[in-house]
């Protein structure tokens, strides 16, 4: 979709912690969505992580349920891998999501969107450079960071430091997504955030290009602004009786603003830079 004005460049269809299980109706309201994204054209949706549930007994069946109600949808769905997702093994994961790798760039009409791995860094993982051993480190040495959440890696971090540059070079306006909160404010202790989060976040904030970031896991949803960037946590799928306003919704990229909308279209927040 490519238009001008106040027109949308970009619609985009978004959801986040679905935490799909095998107890509730999650499957007819997931479909409701998946309609209303294909009712609209959307260009594409994000899911921003925790797919499913993740319990011991059905997390296999949790996501080949899921999985069969997103293949439903015509277009494509982009993947941000959430730290429930990795109930299951990282690579049976990225195989099934068709992902190259769990951090990765893509462009559509001037906007270049990043998606970060949250658990790059993690109790799940055994560290690929001298950087990360710190960072678990210092995880093991303040456990109130949660053993559930997780940092960028030194080699991810490398790399979103080169594309950035790149598509500040190139013009683009830059949206940020990441399953993790990447502020303090945009979240509670309960749920934690990101554990380098005030690292990546000034990293973020260096390049002017940097408009917008898009995070879940916190399920109640916030929002704060920061050196100019829009910090938008979405409410999770899963609580959608409790916070009725945002289940999921849809996502307008215009020249200079955001407007996200949700499932009855009402304007959920409109973001200008």
């Amino acid at each position: 979709m490519a238009s001008s004005g106040n027109q949308p460049l970009v619609r985009f269809g978004i959801i986040t912690d679905i935490h799909f299980s095998l107890e509730g109706d999650f499957a007819a309201d997931l479909r409701a969505s998946l309609d209303e994204w294909q009712g609209n054209a959307v260009d594409f949706v994000m899911q921003l992580g925790d797919l499913v549930y993740g319990s011991e007994m059905h997390k296999e069946e949790e996501f080949r349920q899921v999985s069969s109600i997103l293949k439903e949808f015509p277009g494509t769905i982009r993947h941000v891998l959430g730290n429930h997702c990795l109930a299951l093994p990282r690579q049976v994961l990225m195989e099934a999501l068709s992902l190259q790798s769990p951090f990765y760039s893509f462009s559509v009409e001037g906007f270049r969107f990043f998606v970060l791995d949250g658990m790059d860094v993690s109790v799940l993982r055994l560290p690929e450079a001298a950087e990360d051993v710190q960072a678990l480190a210092v995880f093991h040495a303040h456990p109130e960071l949660h053993y559930y959440c997780g940092a960028i890696g030194a080699h991810q971090k490398e790399w979103l430091s080169r594309e950035l540059a790149s598509a500040e070079s190139a013009g683009e306006k830059v949206i940020v997504v990441c399953h993790f909160p990447l502020l303090p404010e945009t979240t509670d202790q309960k749920h934690g955030l990101l554990w380098n989060h005030r690292e990546i976040s000034e990293l973020l904030a260096s390049f002017p290009a940097v408009k917008v970031c898009l995070s879940g896991h916190y399920h109640h949803g916030g929002y704060a602004r920061y050196r100019g960037i829009h910090f938008v946590v979405l409410p999770a799928f899963v609580n959608r009786q409790e916070h009725p306003r945002f289940s999921s919704g849809m996502v307008e990229l215009q020249e200079r603003r955001m407007v996200i909308q949700n499932q009855r279209h009402e304007i959920f927040c409109d973001l200008a830079w």
